[in-house]
C-alpha cells in the first residue's frame, strides 16, 4: 500500500500506532486483511447486510515481557546480557533478518549490538551479517526529529516564527478551509488540520514538486486535532529550505548531522556511493528483499544512519548540545507543543513537543519517536533526566503486519521496567468509572485517514477503531487493557498506551489516542457506508442475471408459438445499461481496493502505480452514469406500474431504482465522485 496508507497502519506512536503512534498500532491495522474482508462482506451483504472488521492482535512469537523485577544497574555487561538473551530468539521467532541496538548514557556509549543478516543471501550471493558499528539503518519517521531541529534553529534565529501563518514563508498558496492561522507550530505537532494522502507516485525526490503537487485538504481546525502527517513535516523541510537559501540535504548535513557527529548518515535519495555499500536490503514479511523508496517528502521519511552516528546523535540531543540548539530551545522541543488549552482533556493523554513525542514510562518523562517503511521499521527513546537513550531499528517487516511494531515496543518497553521500574499503574477506584467507560466504547475514525478524498468512502471499512469497556471502567482497545486513572483518563498497566476522552455537553466528542492521533465517533452515515455498498452490489448482480434469463426465457417462449409481451421499451434498456454501468463501477472499486491490499505486502515500485488514477477515474466515470441512470429508472418503474406489466417485470424495475437510489447515496456520502484523488 502506498506509503501514506501504510504508515497509517504503523505510525509512531508506537510507532502507531508512524503509521501512526498508538493508532495506528490497533487499528492498523492488517489492511489487507480488512480490504479483503470488506469484499467478503459486500458479497454476503445479501445476508448480512452487515460489516464487520477484526481488530489486529499482536504477533505471535514474541517473548514474553520481563515483568519489573527490581532496578538493573544500566552497565554494558548487564544490558548485553539482557540484549543478547532475548533478541535472538526474538528475530527468529517473528522472521526479522536483522537488528542494531545502541544505548548511551551520561555521554557516553553503554553498547552497540548487531544481529541477524544485514543481507540473508535468499536472492543470491553470500549472507552478510549485521555490523553494528557500519551496517546502516533507514529510519523513516525519525527523520522528522532532524527537520525539526533545523526548523527551530531558524526560530532561534528570527528567521521564522512558531506562530506566524506560513504563508510569510511559501511560494504558494495552501487551500484554507478554516480563518485560523497556519502555524509551524501546527506542522511540528501535526495538528495542522491535513487528511492524510496516498500519494502513490512517490518514484521522486523533488521536494519542491512533492509540495505543491495536488496537497492534502485542511479538514480540521489547526491546532485542534492532532493527525499525524507526512505532508505536514514535508512542508516544515520545504519552509527550511526556502528560508535558509540551501537544499534541505545540504542544510540539514551542514546544520545538523555534522554538528552532532553524524558522519555516515545522509537524507539522499539514492545513497552516495560511498555509503550504498553499507546498506543493505529491506525485507518483507515473506522474505522478499524492497528496493530502495524514494520519497518525495524525504523530510519526512529518508534519513539512513549508522548505529554509531545514532548513538552521537542521541548524546548530543541528552546533553542539550549548543552546537544544535540553546538549552531553552531543547526544554521548549520536549514540552508540550499546544497545551490543556487547545486540546482539553485529551492533552493527559501524551501531547507532542515540536516534532518529538511523550513517550512516557513508569511515570519518568521520556521523549522520542519512531518510524516505519515496509521493510524497516525503527524507535528511540530518550530519558532527559536520567541522560539516558535506547535505540532500536529492524531491517524486515515479520510475520505479521506488526511483528517488527510489537517487537520494538516490547524492547523499549522492557528496558524501561529493567532499568527504569516505577510503581504499576492503579485503577481509580471511583464508583463513576463503568459508567464513563460505558460512554467511550464505541466505534470510531482516526483523524489520520482521507476526509475529502474518494477515498473516504472506504475509511470506516479498512480502519476502524473500536474500543470496548471491560465492565469494570476500564477500557480495551484491541487486545491492550486500560484502567481509568482520573475522571475520562485510562492509561495501560504494563505500558505506555492511555486515552483521554473530550465531553461536551455530556457527549464524547473525540478521544486521544496518543500525541498525534485523535479518535472521531463514527457516524451513521459512516457506519452504512459499507452495508449499503455490498447491499447495493448483491441487488444489481441479481437484476443483471435476472435480464439474460428473462431474455431466452422469452426467445423459448417465442420458439413455442407462445404469446410474449410487448418488446423492452428503450427506457427500459436505457435504465438496465444505466445499471450495468453501476455495477461495473462497484467491481472497478473492489478491484482497486484489492489493488492496494497487493501492494501493502508487494515489493511494486510506487512509480509503477501510475494507472491506477486511471483505473479510479474509470471507476467514477461509471459511477457517475450510474447516477444519472436513477431517472430513466424511475421514468420505468412508472411506466411499468401504470401498463401494469407483470410482477416480474415491476420488481426488477423496483428493485433496480432502489439499488442505483441507495448507490447514488453511497456515492455522495462517501466523496466518490470528487475530482481530487489525493493520489
Amino acid at each position: 500500500m502506498p506509503r501514506g496508507w501504510r504508515r497509517l497502519a504503523a505510525f509512531p506512536i508506537t510507532r502507531a500506532g508512524e503509521m501512526m503512534m498508538n493508532a495506528t498500532r490497533s487499528m492498523t491495522h492488517n489492511v489487507t486483511r480488512r480490504a479483503m474482508a470488506l469484499i467478503v462482506v459486500a458479497l454476503l451483504a445479501s445476508l448480512s447486510l452487515l460489516t464487520a472488521c477484526g481488530s489486529t492482535s499482536l504477533s505471535a512469537g514474541l517473548p514474553p515481557r520481563e515483568p519489573p523485577a527490581g532496578e538493573h544497574q544500566l552497565t554494558a555487561e548487564d544490558v548485553n546480557a539482557w540484549l543478547d538473551g532475548k533478541l535472538p530468539d526474538a528475530l527468529k521467532n517473528g522472521d526479522i533478518p536483522g537488528a542494531v541496538v545502541t544505548v548511551v548514557k551520561d555521554g557516553q556509549v553503554v553498547t552497540t549490538r548487531g544481529y541477524g543478516w544485514a543481507d540473508t543471501g535468499a536472492s543470491g550471493g553470500q549472507p552478510v551479517a549485521v555490523d553494528p558499528q557500519t551496517s546502516l539503518f533507514r529510519l523513516a519517521s525519525i527523520s522528522k526529529i532532524p527537520t525539526s531541529i533545523a526548523a527551530m534553529q531558524l526560530v532561534e534565529q528570527g528567521k521564522l516564527d512558531l506562530d506566524t501563518d506560513i504563508s510569510a514563508y511559501l511560494d504558494f498558496e495552501i487551500e484554507r478551509r478554516f480563518d485560523e492561522p497556519l502555524t509551524l507550530r501546527h506542522l511540528l505537532t501535526h495538528s495542522a488540520g491535513f487528511e492524510e494522502s496516498m500519494r502513490i507516485a512517490q518514484n521522486e525526490t523533488d521536494l519542491e514538486a512533492y509540495v505543491k503537487t495536488n496537497p492534502p485538504v485542511q479538514v480540521f481546525t489547526p491546532g485542534t486535532t492532532p493527525g499525524y502527517s507526512n505532508y505536514g513535516m514535508a512542508l516544515a523541510g520545504y519552509i527550511v529550505q526556502r528560508v535558509s537559501g540551501q537544499p534541505f540535504e545540504t542544510y540539514v548535513r551542514e546544520h545538523v548531522l555534522e554538528p552532532a557527529g553524524m558522519t555516515t548518515s545522509t537524507y539522499e535519495q539514492p545513497l552516495p556511493a560511498g555509503l550504498a555499500g553499507s546498506l543493505g536490503p529491506g525485507y518483507t514479511s515473506t522474505g522478499e528483499k524492497i528496493p530502495f523508496e524514494l520519497m518525495g517528502d524525504f523530510p519526512a521519511g529518508s534519513l539512513t544512519v549508522s548505529a554509531p552516528d545514532f548513538a552521537a546523535f542521541m548524546n548530543a540531543q541528552l546533553s542539550r548540545s549548543p552546537k544544535l540548539l540553546r538549552e531553552e530551545t531543547w526544554e521548549q522541543m520536549w514540552s508540550p507543543g499546544l497545551g490543556e488549552e487547545r486540546l482539553g482533556n485529551r492533552a493527559k493523554a501524551g501531547e507532542m513537543g515540536l516534532g518529538y513525542f511523550d513517550l512516557s514510562r513508569h511515570g519518568r518523562g521520556v521523549v522520542g519517536h519512531g518510524g516505519d517503511i515496509q521493510g524497516w521499521h525503527s524507535q528511540f527513546e530518550l530519558y532527559p533526566e536520567e541522560k539516558t537513550g535506547i535505540f532500536i531499528s529492524y531491517n524486515g517487516d515479520g510475520n505479521g503486519s506488526d511483528s517488527s511494531n510489537n517487537l520494538r515496543e516490547d524492547l523499549a518497553q522492557g528496558f524501561a521496567d529493567r532499568y527504569f521500574p516505577g510503581e504499576t499503574v492503579k485503577a481509580s477506584g471511583s464508583k463513576d468509572s463503568a459508567e464513563r467507560a460505558r460512554q467511550v466504547a464505541g466505534s470510531y475514525v482516526p483523524s489520520r485517514v482521507p476526509w475529502a478524498s474518494f477515498a473516504a468512502a472506504w475509511v470506516p471499512a479498512l480502519f476502524p477503531a473500536t474500543i470496548e469497556h471491560t465492565g469494570n471502567g476500564g477500557l480495551k482497545d484491541g487486545e491492550t487493557q486500560l484502567v481509568e486513572v482520573e475522571p475520562w483518563v485510562w492509561r495501560q498497566v504494563d505500558g505506555r498506551s492511555a486515552i483521554a476522552a473530550q465531553v461536551e455537553d455530556g457527549k464524547v466528542v473525540s478521544l486521544s489516542q496518543g500525541p498525534a492521533l485523535t479518535l472521531l465517533p463514527m457516524t451513521p452515515v459512516q457506519q452504512a457506508l459499507a452495508p449499503v455498498f455490498g447491499v447495493c452490489l448483491v441487488l444489481l448482480l441479481v437484476v443483471t442475471v435476472a435480464w439474460p434469463i428473462g431474455a431466452l426465457r422469452r426467445r423459448r417462449a417465442l420458439k413455442r408459438g407462445q404469446e410474449v409481451g410487448a418488446p423492452v421499451p428503450w427506457l427500459t434498456r436505457v435504465a438496465r445499461g444505466g445499471g450495468a454501468m453501476a455495477l461495473a463501477a462497484q467491481l472497478t472499486w473492489i478491484l482497486v481496493l484489492a489493488v492496494f491490499a497487493t501492494i501493502q505486502s508487494s515489493i511494486v515500485g510506487y512509480g509503477a502505480l501510475a494507472w491506477v488514477a486511471p483505473m479510479i477515474r474509470g471507476a467514477q466515470v461509471l459511477q457517475a452514469l450510474g447516477v444519472v441512470a436513477v431517472i430513466p429508472a424511475a421514468a420505468d418503474l412508472v411506466i411499468a406500474l401504470r401498463r401494469r406489466a407483470g410482477w416480474r417485470r415491476v420488481t426488477m424495475s423496483a428493485v433496480l431504482l432502489a439499488a442505483l437510489v441507495a448507490l447514488a447515496w453511497w456515492a455522495w456520502a462517501g466523496n466518490a465522485l470528487v475530482l481530487r484523488l489525493g493520489l
